[in-house]
């Protein structure tokens, strides 16, 4: 075999090994631009669609009393305010001047404490943002609208570069 005859031999073994050269896939910027767009632009319905979900959630718990709707602060107020009314309660039905009566009346004491300090720490909590003050609806919420702020800022500067690409 010939010099010639192994060289073009070798030349349709890569050709058929890798294909022909004009059919290899070269992704441009510009396309790879256009695509991620697009899968940005997909993830913002996906995004949207779900705070719509979860905002009905929040919306029906808090209808329905559910304790989904409800943070962890608010829950220990309303706690509180039961054994309020439950101390209460006791004490309109113990005799006058009974030990009964009169370890209620200290329970009572000790419960309008608690309730004042749980008011107060929602209180704060609320002011400063903190989850303790919000309920896991209202958290699945706000990630929501997170993630469409974030796939909103992402298709800008997707759009950005498309327009770069163009010049």
């Amino acid at each position: 075999m010939s010099l010639r005859m192994q060289t073009s031999l070798l030349a349709v073994a890569a050709v058929l090994t890798l294909g022909l050269p004009s059919a290899w896939a070269q992704v441009t910027p510009k396309q790879e631009d256009a695509a991620q767009l697009k899968a940005d632009e997909a993830s913002l319905a996906r995004e949207r669609g779900q705070l719509a979900t979860d905002a009905k959630a929040l919306k029906s718990d808090k209808a329905e009393g559910k304790m989904s709707a409800e943070s962890k602060d608010s829950m220990r107020v309303y706690r509180d305010k039961q054994a309020v009314k439950g101390e209460k309660r006791d004490i309109s039905a113990d005799k006058s001047g009974s030990l009964q009566g009169k370890e209620d009346k200290m329970e009572l004491k000790t419960e309008k404490a608690k309730l004042k300090g749980d008011q107060q720490r929602m209180q704060r909590d609320n002011k400063h943002g903190r989850m303790a003050a919000t309920s896991p609806d209202a958290e699945k919420v706000y990630q929501d609208k997170q993630a469409i702020q974030g796939q909103e800022k992402a298709i800008a500067t997707d759009k950005a570069d498309l327009k770069a690409d163009k010049k």
